[in-house]
């Protein structure tokens, strides 16, 4: 069992990962939304290894792993997929979109949205489908629509509608 103050634990974090978003603010924030179990010493708040490590696989939908996820944000994630993998053509607005559908998991903090970079490898990628999301699907669906139906709407009628005031 190993304790670590939040420092120590990002400081561990960093060594394993270096390019690590995970950082004290975050540790903090996951606490208070009670996500993150915690001790006390004194005044510092401490955390234990291999529950903070299980707490972040599961809070990210690796159940039952035991390794430190590589944690980025979104923008981070983009660039790194764009430099290692640039064939699957993954930018920042589908890394987006899969966090809206809920096919990749994610940490939510404030306005800022934290990706797991595992969730692009196999076994994890196989319930992503590259390309256009559901979401987009449906949204182009709908503006297809109602252009369709304004078109018809503008042909059917005899010319221009006039608009008349009534007087009183």
């Amino acid at each position: 069992m190993k304790i670590l103050t939040l420092p120590q634990a990002i400081s561990e974090i960093r060594k394993i990962d270096p390019d690590s978003s995970i950082n004290e603010t975050m540790l903090n924030c996951l606490i208070k939304e009670k996500k993150l179990s915690f001790g006390r010493r004194g005044i510092r708040t401490v955390v234990e290894w291999n529950t903070l490590i299980a707490s972040l696989n599961s809070l990210l939908g690796f159940f039952g792993e035991t390794f430190l996820p590589r944690i980025r944000t979104v923008r981070k994630a983009a660039l790194e997929l764009k430099m290692s993998k640039s064939d699957i053509g993954v930018g920042e607005s589908h890394i987006r979109a899969f966090i809206a559908d809920k096919k990749i998991g994610f940490i939510s903090i404030g306005n800022r949205h934290y990706v797991a970079m595992q969730s692009f490898q196999s076994p994890y990628s196989d319930n992503l489908a590259y390309g256009i999301s559901p979401n987009r699907v449906k949204q182009q669906y709908i503006q297809e629509n109602i252009i369709e139906q304004l078109d018809s709407a503008i042909s059917s009628s005899a010319g221009v509608p006039m608009v008349r005031r009534k007087r009183k």
